[in-house]
């Protein structure tokens, strides 16, 4: 990512995050028991701190000479983008993530892959409009700033999903997705993406096994 990109990414989020943080205090009671990663009541929890995970999905990024650009997951932070091969969350706590994709639809994608599933509420707000590409703009088929449990699938670039609790977000390509997890329990756990992203005939191999790019290790504490 160049360093234009990154003070863009930079600024969407911190907008976002203004956005996320509001829609899920004024959202999070009411839809609290339809969260499928605990039964736990958090309407405590939404009063009070929230910790927020930012992650930055781009294309442009080269695997190697021979196969050229691999989507990738990163970590925005204090100190820039950072991998995602091994992120902490802490337990017992509203986590607000917010997904910035820079990326297109990925043919063949389904739609089991382009449901909400295991969030706070069981769904997530979309922002259209990371890239000012009319196209992938007009496949998403929902107005600007929509609360949804479901994107079309022809829309879909990725998802960020860890399949031990159910828990599915479908990335929309050009756009920013904010939902809000909550984790009742320590543990350690696999994201993946769930489309066929990657090398070789089924796209499920290159950025798609390998850690810090389509996949990675969450660990709960």
């Amino acid at each position: 990512m160049t360093t234009n990109q990154l003070i863009v990414a930079s600024m969407i989020v911190l907008l976002t995050v203004g956005i996320g943080v509001g829609w899920g205090f004024q959202n999070l009671t009411a839809n609290k028991s339809e969260s499928t990663t605990t039964t736990k009541s958090t309407t405590s929890t939404a009063t009070s701190s929230v910790y927020m995970l930012n992650l930055v999905e781009i294309m442009g990024n080269e695997w190697n000479s021979t196969a050229g650009a691999q989507p990738q997951f990163s970590v925005l932070g204090s100190h820039g983008l950072q991998s995602s091969a091994n992120i902490s969350l802490p337990a017992n706590t509203l986590i607000q993530v917010a997904i910035l994709s820079y990326d297109t639809p990925t043919p063949g994608s389904t739609a089991d892959e382009a449901q909400v599933t295991g969030t706070v509420g069981g769904k997530m707000y979309l922002i259209n409009g990371t890239t000012a590409s009319m196209t992938n703009m007009s496949m998403i088929m929902s107005p600007w700033g929509a609360n949804v449990s479901s994107v079309a699938a022809s829309s879909l670039a990725h998802t960020f999903s860890i399949q031990q609790l159910g828990m599915n977000i479908p990335v929309v390509g050009g756009s920013t997705e904010i939902a809000y997890l909550y984790f009742s329990h320590p543990g350690t756990y696999t994201w993946v993406c769930l489309t066929p992203c990657g090398l070789g005939n089924n796209g499920l191999a290159g950025a798609m096994d390998t850690p810090g790019w389509m996949t990675g290790t969450i660990v709960v504490s």
